[in-house]
């Protein structure tokens, strides 16, 4: 329940907040179990208010971080959980949601919010934004609510970081041209450049003309590993899940191609050093497969990397057929694993993880309906009825190269 009301400084034409902006409160706010938020009276605390709903996986999945921060820092921050959901679907979600129970992740939230989302407005979650002194010092992503920030922001009353604005309008790719002042005058160029603050992310082959109609082709803000991969995919359509052992690193360093959980920076930080766009305009058109051909080209000469599909032997789980297809007809068992096809069997086992690369040697249309297991042992028996086992061997696959020239 929403017990306040704020004043804003003079000088703001609308309700909506900004960083730099001061707050004035007339009245408290109070959480869910009845605590009292103070902002005056937090001083000179970091408020933190961490928008969420239940629908969010990613915004759930951080709450036990978010409460550990909370712990390890003190009385010096203050993290709410902020939601326009009311206090009884909350108070339900809490109850029963076993990961928060097991985590012990459960933070003050406030309910039934329609003030909070008016002063900073949003369109996706998680939304965060930190207040200190009665000024929004923040409005960010989860990302970095991290120590190091929360630190940076009490020593020096001042933090740099990206300003997460659901409504800034972004550029036009194709009417950027930073690097190109006199392109009337051009009759092609290929862009590659740095991570763009003012660019929407988008993957694989994307098409437009410009002003001079001209053919444009572009990808913005992309990881390395993940152009090539969304490129790849308009010429050689994949037929298995792409496993970390169907890559190759002949890399120095794979993390300045690829993010990984192991990273010590949060995603929206290594994007931020690592992404790149890219932007091919020529009078040519062509179809999506022959422009990403052209492009994985131009990545090559400009990354210095030779990016290739090769064959690689390696230990790999095996489907064969072992005996003949006894099993009778599907029982519609709501608590049964259910595929189509074996090769959707050996995709279901890539996808889950844990396993070696899955091959499928069998290459029939099966209406497969599987207990749930724990394990290989499990799976093959419950596979027994249907004549096909998975066997551990070693098999010649495709995997996808990176190599660095010159290694």
């Amino acid at each position: 329940m929403l017990l306040f009301t704020l004043a804003v400084h003079a000088g703001q034409t609308s309700s909506a907040l900004k960083v730099g902006d001061k707050i004035a409160l007339q009245k408290t706010l109070k959480t869910m179990d009845g605590r009292t938020i103070d902002f005056d009276a937090s001083k000179p605390k970091i408020i933190v208010l961490e928008f969420f709903d239940t629908y969010c996986a990613s915004c759930i999945e951080s709450m036990p971080k978010l409460k550990a921060l909370q712990k390890e820092m003190g009385d010096k921050i203050e993290i709410y959980m902020t939601t326009w959901q009311d206090h009884k679907t909350i108070e339900q979600f809490y109850k029963k949601n076993k990961y928060l129970k097991e985590k012990n992740g459960i933070l003050p939230t406030i309910v039934s919010d329609s003030i909070l989302h008016q002063l900073f407005p949003h369109k996706s979650v998680p939304h965060s934004v930190w207040i200190m002194n009665g000024e929004v010092k923040a409005i960010t992503y989860a990302d970095y609510v991290k120590k190091q920030y929360m630190s940076e922001l009490l020593a020096s009353a001042k933090i740099s970081v990206p300003v997460k604005d659901d409504f800034k309008e972004l550029e036009s790719v194709v009417e950027n041209n930073d690097l190109h002042t006199g392109t009337n005058n051009l009759l092609g160029y290929v862009e590659l450049s740095k991570y763009n603050e003012q660019l929407e992310q988008k993957a694989s082959v994307n098409l437009d003309k410009d002003g001079q109609g001209r053919a444009v082709a572009y990808f913005n803000n992309m990881d390395v590993f993940g152009a090539y991969l969304s490129l790849w995919a308009k010429i050689k359509k994949p037929k298995f899940f792409m496993l970390p052992q169907r890559i190759v690193w002949n890399v120095k360093d794979s993390s300045n191609y690829t993010y990984s959980d192991l990273n010590q920076q949060n995603y929206q930080e290594w994007i931020r050093t690592h992404g790149i766009s890219y932007k091919r305009v020529q009078k040519t058109e062509m179809d999506e497969s022959a422009w990403a051909k052209l492009m994985l080209a131009d990545l090559d000469a400009m990354l210095g990397l030779e990016v290739n599909w090769k064959m690689k032997t390696m230990p790999c789980l095996v489907l064969k057929r072992v005996g003949k297809n006894k099993a009778t007809a599907p029982r519609g068992d709501s608590k049964l694993l259910k595929v189509e096809s074996t090769s959707s069997l050996t995709f279901m086992i890539d996808y889950s993880g844990g396993y070696p690369p899955a091959v499928d040697e069998v290459q029939e249309k099966i209406a497969f309906e599987v207990p749930k297991y724990k394990n290989l042992e499990e799976l093959n028996h419950g596979l027994e009825n249907y004549g096909v086992r998975f066997v551990k061997e070693l098999r010649e696959i495709e995997v996808l190269e990176f190599k660095e020239r010159g290694l």
